[in-house]
């Protein structure tokens, strides 16, 4: 398995910018060599976060001098913006004309006289350099760009120049030509010096056209805006150089939020970053020998598995060779066994036509038969068909007297239901009432039941205490009697006292 590690480190210029990537495997047994002063198997951590080094710790500017630079390169770019659409502002000055106003508009028209002067004498110097023959033409770049060996005019030119022409007179013919062409290249060069000053002049009228045309846009705000966002109309190298601008100006602001000791911090970031780089990198050699040693490996194995398929190959052809001769002899036997199965098939198909024969006769008959039995099950078909029509019609008739007779019984059943609700409202009162009246009557019974055996059970205790008593008087009675008299006048009373 192989794990790949790319780290990419983008810092603002003078610093560089760090790739790194490996391609690790972590199968093979690899010895990393550690890089100087660091021990074998220890690694110094970084102390930056990656994803915030190089970025500055603050987030505004404190400083009134890095303000002013700030600012500064901020209207320069604005500045710079301007002046690149302003080929596009003159191309359409009537669309501008209002939100300009009347000053910006006569700047911008002068503006454009001169760079029309510019271009013409532009076009004029580089059709003169067209003219000149190679020669010339490097003489003229050579004085163009300031390696001409030919000095201004001094005060006493003309007379030089009247000497060399009386030297060119007394010189014979053949140094008299190289005279003429040096005069001549040396007219050659005033006529170009004459276009450069003159071109010269009219960029510095361009410099100074721009520069009012750049303070009047400062005292309109309101036309700065309006020019600005033109910005599609640009071309595509002043865009370039508006985001370059806008990108040094970012670096400008991470180099004027830094401080020493972050930068310091970060240079210490970025070397233990190269350090990690060469350590990566001897890891990266080693891998590559380990590589280069499987693929050799590799190609070693791929030989022997092709001397393999070669043989493999040749024993192929071989086979092929005698799976045809076996294909032959196959179908050899292939075509007599075909021969003698056609016979015989011959033979079963005159077998099986007669067979046909004799069924399809059968067929027709039992066709014929089958007609005649669909016939009168046809009949009967209709027949039952024509009861069941009969039989629904009457069920129909039936049903429908019915359903009268129903829809009449419910009629009389709904009204005898409302005669019976009504004759159970009256009766759950009635039965209320009868409740009442018989509980009212089993209390009055429980009553009079209960006096009853009271009364009962008090005369029965009467009758006991009159019987006591009386006896108790019969008994006493005797006793007197026994103690008063004696004999038979005694006794006969005392029996008819019993009696």
């Amino acid at each position: 398995m192989a794990s790949s590690i790319t780290e990419t480190i983008s810092v603002t210029q003078p610093e560089p910018t760090v790739h790194v990537k490996l391609q690790l495997n972590q199968n093979v047994n690899v010895k990393p060599v550690p890089p100087p002063g660091v021990p074998v198997g220890r690694m110094r951590k970084i102390k930056l976060d990656p994803s915030r080094a190089l970025e500055p710790a603050r987030k505004k500017i404190a400083t009134i001098e890095a303000q002013r630079v700030m600012s500064v390169f901020e209207e320069t770019i604005r500045r710079t913006e301007i002046i690149t659409l302003l080929p596009h502002i003159i191309s359409n000055l009537d669309r501008f004309r209002v939100s300009l106003g009347s000053e910006l508009i006569d700047l911008l028209q002068h503006h454009q006289v001169i760079q029309n002067s510019y271009n013409e004498i532009r076009s004029e110097l580089d059709k003169y350099l067209e003219k000149q023959t190679p020669s010339q033409s490097a003489r003229s770049k050579s004085f163009l760009s300031g390696k001409s060996s030919r000095k201004s005019s001094t005060p006493g030119g003309q007379v030089e120049d009247n000497e060399e022409e009386e030297d060119e007179i007394s010189q014979p013919p053949s140094r008299r030509s190289s005279a003429s062409s040096r005069r001549s290249a040396e007219e050659a060069d005033a006529m170009l010096e004459e276009i450069i000053r003159n071109l010269s002049l009219v960029a510095q009228q361009l410099s100074f056209s721009c520069k009012n045309i750049l303070r009047a846009f400062q005292v309109n705000p309101a036309a700065s805006n309006t020019v600005i966002a033109e910005y599609r109309v640009r071309n595509e190298e002043c865009k370039h150089m508006v985001i370059t601008m806008q990108e040094l100006r970012d670096i400008l602001m991470g180099k004027l939020l830094t401080t020493p000791e972050e930068e310091k911090e970060r240079m210490a970031y970025l070397a233990e970053i190269s350090q990690r780089e060469r350590y990566n990198a001897g890891i990266i050699e080693k891998l590559e020998a380990e590589l280069k040693s499987g693929m050799e490996d590799r190609d070693e194995e791929i030989r022997k598995k092709n001397e393999v398929i070669r043989r493999l190959q040749a024993d192929l052809h071989q086979i092929e060779k005698f799976s045809e001769e076996h294909i032959r002899r196959v179908k050899a036997e292939a075509e007599k066994q075909e021969t003698a199965d056609v016979k015989n098939s011959e033979g079963k198909r005159q077998k099986l036509q007669q067979e046909i024969n004799q069924l399809r006769t059968s067929f027709q008959t039992m066709t014929t038969e089958h007609r005649e039995s669909e016939q009168e099950l046809r009949k009967k078909k209709f027949k039952v068909e024509t009861e069941v029509e009969n039989w629904i019609q009457k069920y129909d008739q039936d049903m429908g007297e019915r359903q009268d007779e129903y829809e009449e019984i419910d009629e009389i059943y709904t009204e005898e239901k409302k005669q019976l609700h009504e004759l159970e409202e009256r009766f759950k009162t009635l039965e209320t009432e009868y409740k009442q009246i018989q509980e009212e009557r089993r209390l009055a019974r429980e009553r009079r039941e209960k006096a009853e055996q009271e009364m009962a059970r008090m005369i029965r205790a009467a009758t006991t205490v009159q019987a006591f008593w009386r006896s108790y008087k019969v008994r006493k009675a005797l006793k007197a009697k026994k103690k008063k008299g004696g004999g038979k006048k005694g006794k006969g009373k005392g029996k008819k006292g019993k009696k």
